[in-house]
């Protein structure tokens, strides 16, 4: 196989991946979207931090990225449910902190529940639409950007 055409079949399935990752990264963000628009139209009530844990994130450096594990009860139909509403956000430890502060044990805040499904549940402060749009225009900068390596590589081949 001539070096230009190994090289090129590289950049290529490089293309590929970007694309590929770009279409995972659109999938999981257009889903929290959709999450985070229906939940507008759930019912609100009131929930309760039943635990809740710092901890540095796994595979990071030690001590530079931290994240916030919490679960929330909330009763809704005489029936008791338990659900994660734990940040998204992974950052400093000055973040998590702020974020364990306010999701401390029996702290009461609002959460939105599913009207057709009680066991679906959304902690209130989840309502942003900001970070899945986020990870939605990325997704599509991986597309745009390896969709079009891809069509530059097709076009002038391997010369």
């Amino acid at each position: 196989m001539p070096p230009k055409l190994a090289g090129w079949i590289v950049l290529f399935v490089m293309m590929l991946a970007l694309v590929a990752a770009g279409a995972w990264l659109e999938v999981k963000s257009a889903t929290g979207l959709l999450t985070v628009y229906r939940s507008h139209a759930w019912d609100s009530v009131p929930c309760v931090v039943t635990s809740s844990t710092i901890s540095p994130a796994r595979q990071s450096v030690p001590n530079l990225t931290w994240m916030v594990k919490a679960m929330c009860t909330y009763q809704k139909g005489g029936q008791y449910y338990s659900f994660n509403c734990s940040p998204h956000a992974v950052g400093s430890k000055d973040l998590a902190q702020s974020q364990h502060a306010s999701l401390q044990i029996n702290s009461a805040h609002v959460c939105y529940v599913n009207p057709k499904d009680s066991s679906e549940a959304l902690y209130g402060e989840e309502q942003s639409t900001l970070l899945p749009l986020l990870f939605f225009g990325i997704g599509t900068a991986f597309i745009v950007l390896g969709g079009s390596g891809a069509k530059f590589l097709i076009r002038n081949g391997t010369s």
